[in-house]
This record gives structure tokens, C-alpha cells and sequence, in this order.
């Protein structure tokens, strides 16, 4: 994607701005996650970093091979990471330093500054705003507390969130043409997006049938959805075969040698996996894939204003960055009414936005995307307890909602306000953020 002129000082801005929040990181854990020789990756990683929750398998598998995630949900993430071990196993032994952290950080920030520049596309040739718009848009996005931790952390979120956006500047351009992806368009978009999350692979299914109407179900459009599935099936299944069993065996045997050298700490462990299960909920049906990820106990409401529309926009002080899988209580309340008056207003302008933009069909496939995400997360109840996490695969709803609000009016006290709440998010978030890691 060639970036164009209007973009330039927007792409270099968010290049300076993403290099400095991964710059903080590493910045933080430096001295341990450096280390290259005799250290226990497991330990050096997922012991030290505490940032909401948020997976350090990419670093763990850059630095060993080791893999810890769910390939099923996850099928091409490692797709992405062998390189970048190929390279650190080349250049560890010699140096005895870990690259993993730097590698990882190139990626990322090559990923965020790719977002905002399709961020700000979206806004400017499908929603329709004027470039100053469309640059506050994407500044207040950015400035998002889970946006902002996203772009940093080496999870999968951030590779998730160009490709939704994408796929979101692609399916707007057929619409305005009034065409219908190609089926290898289709086809490529549904193998990028389910790769690196499989969920997302129905936003792209959801977008081609608002594009393409009846003729989505034709068999060569089935086809171009099937042949990626199975595709994507064969690459778990390599994954499971080639990586994951003999990793098993290894683990078991580390297992064994812990269980018999310290029984204690076996029993923390089961201690530890007894308090995750009160803090996930109730499941629908247990021990059954997929139902087992359920949770029909925790409040609706309390999550959707502490950590839907709280959380997710602005950090809670209390239990900073705690994982709620370890210390962090499902909710945690504002210390300050202001937080609320912000969440507000957020909320306000994000239902007045899609008011102003019921008309259109491309918004419906925004809205479409984010339906889904509510659906999965607040009715089905997946990782509702943690559902800012997931910020990154539905916030963008808020910035072309208020686009298509902004566009509607030539108000300077609105354009005032959404300014006002840019600043206050990035000021709010980024003042914690960096006290966090400096």
C-alpha cells in the first residue's frame, strides 16, 4: 500500500509515537528478556510481564519455538513468528542476548503505523471527512487505553486490527463501486483475518454478503471460503503434529520433576487454576469445545460500563494493568466522575454517529462487525471477564460513527468536544502508561 501525501505526516507522527510506547516496554524489561543464555524462557516471560492479561507466547516462541497459544484460534500466528525465530536462533548463541523483544516490536510497529494510515483512508474516502477530521478521528482512536496497549504488547491483536481494517477500506470501495469482492479477494481477506483470529473470518463473510446480496451463497463463493478453512485445518493440524505433541511430552516430564521436587507448588498451581475458574464464570456447558468458553454468571451491564465502555477507553487506577487472571477483580470502579462523564459522552456521540449514518450500507457492515463482537463477548460471554482486551477488533466503530456525525455538521463545538476528549484520553492514558513502565 503506497502511502500518500496527505498521509505522510500522519504515518510519521504514528511511526515516532508507536516506536516510543515500544521503546517503554522494552524499556521496562530490559534486563530479563535480553537474556539469551541459560534462563527458562517460560519464567523470563510470562512471569514478568503484567500487562492486563495480555499473551507473551509470541516472545516465548521467538526465543524457543515453544508454543503456548490456542492454534485453533490462532492458526497462522506462527506463520509470523518463525521468521522472526529463524533470525533470533541465528543471533542468540553467538551473543548470548535475546532479540525476540526487538523483533517482535519491529513487527508491531510496522503493523500500528499501517492501521492508522487505513484508519484515516476510511475516514477520508469512504466515510467522507475532511482531512482534519479524519486525523483527530484517528488521533482519539489511538488514544484509546486498550488501542494504546495494544500497539505495544506482543499479542495478536495488533496484527488483527490492520487486517479488519482493510478489510473494511476494500469491502467500502466495492460499495461505493457497487461491486462484490473477487473471489480470491475473498478468499486471501477470510485466510489473513481467521489466520491470525479465526472470529474475525466471519467479519469478512459478513462483509462479502453485504456486498455481493444472495449471490454470496453461490458454490464459488462457498468455495472461496471452504478452500482457506481447510487450508488453515491442515496448517493446525502441522502444527499440532509438528510443534505441540512433542512439545507435551516435554512438559510432562517437566511436570513430573516439579511435582516431586516441590509439592507445594503443585498445589499453589491448583490453588491459582481454582481462582481463574471463579473469575471466568460459569460456563453453559462444560468440557465441550467452544460451549466450554461460555459464561452466563458474570453481570451484563456492570461489564458493559466498568470494562466494555470503561476499561477498554479509559485505564482504572485501582489493580493498574493486573491480569484478572491473577490479581485484577472482575470490576473495578473510577476513582474520579470525570472518567464517567467521558465514558458518557463517548457513548452519546457514538449512538448520535450511527443515527446519522443508519443510511448507509457501509456502516451497517461496521455496525454488522461489532453486533458480532457483542454477541460472542456480552451475550456468549467469551472473555467477558477481560473483554477490553479484545478493544483492538471493535473500537473502530467509535471513530467512523462520530465521522459520519461530523460530516453531517459543521458545528465547532462539537468538533471542540471530540478534540477535547482526544486530548483527554491520550494525556489520561499515556500519563499512566508511562508511569507504569518508567
Amino acid at each position: 500500500m503506497i502511502i500518500r501525501k496527505e498521509e505522510r505526516p500522519l504515518a510519521l507522527i504514528a511511526l515516532v509515537v508507536f516506536v516510543v510506547l515500544n521503546a517503554m516496554l522494552i524499556y521496562n524489561h530490559y534486563d530479563s528478556f535480553t537474556r539469551g543464555a541459560h534462563v527458562g524462557f517460560w519464567s523470563v516471560f510470562y512471569n514478568h510481564l503484567g500487562m492486563s492479561g495480555y499473551d507473551v507466547f509470541s516472545l516465548i516462541f521467538i526465543s524457543c519455538m515453544r508454543l503456548h497459544w490456542n492454534v485453533l484460534r490462532h492458526p497462522l500466528f506462527v506463520a509470523v513468528l518463525l521468521p522472526l525465530y529463524w533470525v533470533n536462533h541465528w543471533l542468540m548463541p553467538s551473543t548470548e542476548f535475546n532479540f525476540a523483544i526487538f523483533l517482535m516490536a519491529i513487527v508491531l510497529v510496522a503493523c500500528d503505523v499501517w492501521g492508522a494510515v487505513l484508519l484515516h483512508r476510511i475516514l477520508r474516502d469512504i466515510v467522507g471527512c475532511t482531512r482534519v477530521d479524519a486525523t483527530l478521528l484517528t488521533v482519539l482512536f489511538y488514544g484509546f487505553a486498550h488501542i494504546m496497549i495494544t500497539v505495544m504488547v506482543p499479542d495478536h491483536f495488533a496484527l488483527s486490527l490492520p487486517l479488519l481494517l482493510l478489510t473494511l477500506l476494500l469491502i467500502g470501495r466495492k460499495l461505493q463501486q457497487g461491486k462484490r469482492f473477487t473471489y480470491l479477494q475473498q478468499a486471501l481477506l477470510f485466510m489473513l483475518t481467521a489466520g491470525i483470529t479465526l472470529t474475525n473470518g466471519i467479519k469478512v463473510a459478513i462483509a462479502a454478503w453485504f456486498a455481493a446480496g444472495k449471490k454470496v451463497f453461490a458454490w464459488r463463493s462457498i468455495a472461496s471460503f471452504v478452500v482457506p478453512t481447510l487450508l488453515l485445518a491442515l496448517v493446525v493440524l502441522w502444527q499440532q503434529k509438528a510443534i505441540i505433541e512433542p512439545q507435551e511430552q516435554g512438559i510432562k516430564r517437566i511436570e513430573a520433576a516439579v511435582k516431586k521436587k516441590d509439592p507445594d507448588r503443585v498445589e499453589k498451581l491448583k490453588v491459582h487454576d481454582d481462582f481463574v475458574k471463579q473469575q471466568n464464570g460459569k460456563a453453559l456447558v462444560e468440557k465441550v469445545p467452544l460451549l466450554e468458553w461460555s459464561d452466563i454468571t458474570t453481570p451484563r451491564l456492570q461489564s458493559v460500563v466498568d470494562n466494555l465502555f470503561g476499561e477498554s477507553l479509559q485505564l482504572h487506577r485501582d489493580y493498574l494493568l493486573e491480569d484478572v487472571q491473577q490479581t485484577r477483580p472482575v470490576f473495578v470502579g473510577y476513582r474520579w466522575i470525570i472518567n464517567y462523564v467521558v465514558e458518557a459522552v463517548v457513548l452519546l456521540l457514538l449512538l448520535a454517529g450511527a443515527w446519522v449514518a443508519r443510511r448507509s450500507k457501509f456502516f451497517w457492515v461496521v455496525a454488522s462487525w461489532f453486533g458480532f463482537d457483542m454477541l460472542m463477548h456480552i451475550g456468549f460471554g467469551f472473555g467477558i471477564n477481560e473483554v477490553y482486551i479484545m478493544t483492538a477488533h471493535w473500537a473502530f466503530i467509535i471513530p467512523i460513527a462520530i465521522g459520519y456525525l461530523l460530516c453531517h455538521t459543521r458545528s465547532i463545538l462539537l468538533r471542540f468536544a471530540v478534540a477535547s476528549i482526544a486530548v483527554w484520553m491520550w494525556v489520561y492514558n499515556a500519563t499512566i502508561i508511562g508511569g507504569y513502565l518508567l
